[in-house]
C-alpha cells in the first residue's frame, strides 16, 4: 500500500504490487508535486524518490526514531491505521479485486473531517480531527454522485455506469 498525505489535507492510497521505484513512481508523478517538502521513513525507494523534490526529510524507524521536529509520518500511518480498524470493524474483508473502492471510501471518510482546536492540562494548543457530521456527509456524497449509477451484472457483480 502507498500512501500519500498532506497534513491538515487530502490523502491518497493505492494497492502497490512491489516497493519498487518502477513501482511507486507513476502514483508520485499523478498525486504529487515535486515542489513539497516530501517527508518519509527510510526506505531506500523513498529516499531515490526524493531526490526528485524540493525538500526531502526522513524518520529512521529502525533506530526507534518516529519524529524530529516537524518531520515525521504519522499522517501516512494515521490513515494506516484508520485502514486497519475499518478492515477489522467494518469490510472484515478487503478483496484484492475491489480495494479500491475500499480505499476510496477511506479517502472520502478522511477527506471529510473537521478539525477542532483543543488545549490540553499544560496549555499546549493541539488540532483534533472529529468526523463530520453524518448529513454533511450524505449531502455531499448526494452531490457528487448526481447523475452516477451502479448496475449490477448477470453474475452479481457491479458496473459503473455515469450519466453525466
Amino acid at each position: 500500500m502507498l500512501i500519500a498525505a498532506e497534513r491538515l489535507g487530502p490523502v491518497r492510497a493505492v494497492p502497490i504490487e512491489s516497493e519498487k521505484v518502477e513501482t511507486m513512481q507513476p502514483f508520485v508523478d499523478q498525486h504529487l508535486c515535486k515542489s513539497a517538502h516530501l517527508m518519509s521513513d527510510k526506505h531506500r525507494s523513498y529516499i531515490k524518490i526524493g531526490k526528485q523534490f524540493a525538500e526531502h526529510s526522513h524518520i529512521n524507524h529502525s533506530r526507534q526514531e518516529y519524529s524530529r521536529g516537524d518531520v515525521h509520518s504519522n499522517t501516512t500511518e494515521s490513515f494506516s491505521s484508520m485502514l486497519e480498524r475499518a478492515r477489522i470493524g467494518v469490510f472484515h474483508y478487503m478483496s484484492p479485486k475491489h480495494l479500491n473502492r475500499y480505499l476510496s471510501e477511506l479517502e472520502f471518510r478522511w477527506e471529510h473531517r473537521v478539525a477542532q482546536k483543543n488545549t490540553n492540562k499544560s496549555g499546549k494548543q493541539k488540532t483534533v480531527m472529529k468526523s463530520m457530521p453524518i448529513i454533511d456527509m450524505i449531502v455531499i456524497l448526494i452531490i457528487r454522485f448526481s447523475g452516477y449509477c451502479l448496475k449490477r451484472t448477470r453474475s452479481w457483480g457491479i458496473v459503473d455506469v455515469a450519466f453525466n
